[in-house]
């Protein structure tokens, strides 16, 4: 598994913990529905306030998402 597929299931797995599905996140972060999806597939691709935020929702901790697995 490569770091990217990594970092799809850590998301995968803190929503799934905060109960939110991708509508709820697109909805929290202001984000379109269609952007929501790509940033959740190719989330190396994530810009530092995009990750910052979704870390910050879905309780996950920042430094450990952006360090390489």
């Amino acid at each position: 598994m490569n770091s990217r597929q990594m970092r799809r299931q850590v998301i995968r797995i803190a929503m799934s913990v905060k109960e939110m599905n991708k509508m709820d996140i697109s909805k929290a972060l202001d984000w379109s529905y269609p952007t929501t999806l790509k940033k959740l597939k190719n989330p190396s691709c994530l810009n530092v306030n995009d990750a910052e935020r979704l870390c910050e929702l879905i309780d996950l901790d920042i430094v450990k998402f952006i360090k390489p697995f």
